[in-house]
Parts: C-alpha cells; structure tokens; sequence
C-alpha cells in the first residue's frame, strides 16, 4: 500500500506470479485450453478471443464494456493537464479573493477543504472513476490551495514561488530516477511508505485534537516541542517530503502497469487524481517548511 487510489484497484497493481504486469488475455492461475483428436488436453497459452479486448473476465473484473480501448499513456497525460488546469483555474480565483478580501477569501478556502476532503474519499473508494467528481475536486482543491498560497504569499515574500519550483523539480527528478531504474517500486519501499503515511497521520490527529482542548498545545505554535532545537513540525514534514517523493515512484509503477495491463481508457482519470493527491500533498509540505525559514530570517 502506498498510494490508496491506485492500489484499491487491481488494473494498477495486478501482476504475473513472475512479477510482471499481466497482459490482455493472461490470467493468473489459468489459461484457455484446447483438446485435438486423440490427444490429450493441452495447454494454449494464446488468448482466448485474441482480437477481443478486454476478455470478458476483465471486463467483469473492472466493471467496463468490449468498446472499451485500452489507456495509454497520452490518456494519462491529458486527464493529469485537465485536472491540474482546473485547479489552476480555481486556484487563481480564490487567490484574487484572498487578496482583496483575506476574510472571505479564507473562509471559502476552509469550506472548500472540507468538501475536497469529502470528494477526495468518495473518489478514492469509487470502482469506477467518475471525471465529473474528479474535476470537482480539482476545483475545490484549487480554491483551498488559491487561498493558503495567496495568504502565505502576502505574510513571506516568495515562498509559493519556492514551493511550486520545489515541487516540480522533485517531480522530475523522480521521475527520471524512476525512468532509468536508479529507484524501483518494491514491497519494502511500500511498506516504509505506509508505515510512516500512517505515522504522520497520526501526528495530524494528534495535533488536531490538543489544538482543540487547547490551542496553545498546537505542535505547530510557538511552543511546539522541538528536536536538536528545530520544531517537531519541521521534522515531521521532511519526512514528510520524502514520503511524497518516494510516493511519486509508486504512482509512476502503477500507471505503467494499467497501461502494460490494457486497462480501460477511463482509469486514465483515476491515475490523474492519483497523481494530484500526492502533488498538492507534496506542495503544502515545502509550502510550511519555506514560510517556516522565511518567518525565521525575518
């Protein structure tokens, strides 16, 4: 587990027994087989219906139709430049309204984060994406995200820039290292991944609940507990980073293998929300620990 969108849905993680993604017309623990006069039964290892795709069996398996085509990673790309724009869009709304009324501004930003985080769950559990629920919640994700950056913008000088540049030359970097094989998908990685996603949040819940009996207790304010004489908080969100980072190589892993597996063209949108729930992650982490040293030099 890593990444829960993709890996609640078998066309991203379904694989060989030798490891490998499986392919149109394979399937684990089986095969088609086929009797000739006299013999007996042998084993054909071609597909069933070599020029119907997908098999019936997986289009049962994941809930699709025969006029489905496989996805591609063209399909990915455009379903990720799609949501993203629609963040985008939303986002530069609620950074105008923000900054020209920072009260308001915030006030739509705390209820689009709370109707984002709903989307984000309804679409997490969904079998079957829906682009109309992913796109809203690009929307309300890009008005959240609009308000906190406008807002960060006017208290540090600099620090969004900082983020969305952190952010994307992380992406890259991860991607090439996943790209030439320096940085593999693999069981361990998961494991690490889900065991400190589930300890950091933990530490949210944490600070979620003593910011409620007491917001002096928040570990976020001035007398969080510290570690070598930095905050908690700054630890936890660089490791945090790293998590995000290292989340990115398993995404990419998954999105190869749907497309390796021939999954249907409409997973393309749950491979994009997949993709921007890591990203936004990624970015509010570099966003918190710019504005921490930007508020430190000032």
């Amino acid at each position: 587990m890593s990444n829960p969108v993709f890996t609640r849905n078998k066309v991203f993680t379904e694989r060989t027994p030798g490891g490998y993604p499986t392919m149109p017309g394979y399937h684990v623990g089986g095969g088609a087989t086929q009797t000739y006069p006299g013999d007996a039964p042998q084993v054909s290892y071609a597909p069933e219906r070599p020029q119907q795709f997908p098999t019936p069996q997986g289009q049962e398996q994941y809930g699709t139709t025969s006029a489905s085509r496989p996805v591609t990673m063209d399909d990915v790309l455009i379903k990720t430049v799609v949501t993203f724009g629609t963040l985008l869009l939303f986002g530069a709304g609620s950074w105008a309204l923000t900054a020209t009324n920072p009260g308001l501004g915030m006030s739509v930003a705390f209820v689009s984060m709370l109707v984002a985080l709903v989307l984000g769950l309804v679409n997490s559990f969904k079998r079957r994406p829906s682009p109309a629920l992913i796109l809203g919640y690009a929307a309300f994700e890009g008005v959240m995200l609009g308000g906190i950056s406008s807002l960060f913008a006017a208290l540090y000088d600099g620090v969004v820039v900082k983020a969305i540049v952190a952010t994307l030359v992380t992406t890259l970097v991860m991607l090439v290292l996943f790209k030439t094989k320096v940085v593999r998908n693999s069981p361990t990685l998961m494991r690490v991944i889900t065991v400190g996603m589930f300890s950091i949040f933990v530490f949210y819940l944490g600070n979620m609940v003593v910011s409620l009996i007491n917001p002096a207790w928040s570990f976020y304010g001035p007398n969080a507990p510290t570690i070598g004489g930095f905050p908690l908080w700054i630890v936890v969100s660089l490791i945090a980073i790293g998590l995000a980072a290292f989340s990115l190589v398993t995404d990419f892993d998954y999105i190869v293998t749907a497309v390796d597996n021939g999954a249907p063209q409409e997973t393309a949108w749950t491979a994009a929300f997949g993709l921007m729930v890591t990203l936004i992650w990624l970015y509010i982490e570099f966003l918190r620990i710019f504005a921490y040293f930007a508020s430190d030099n000032n």
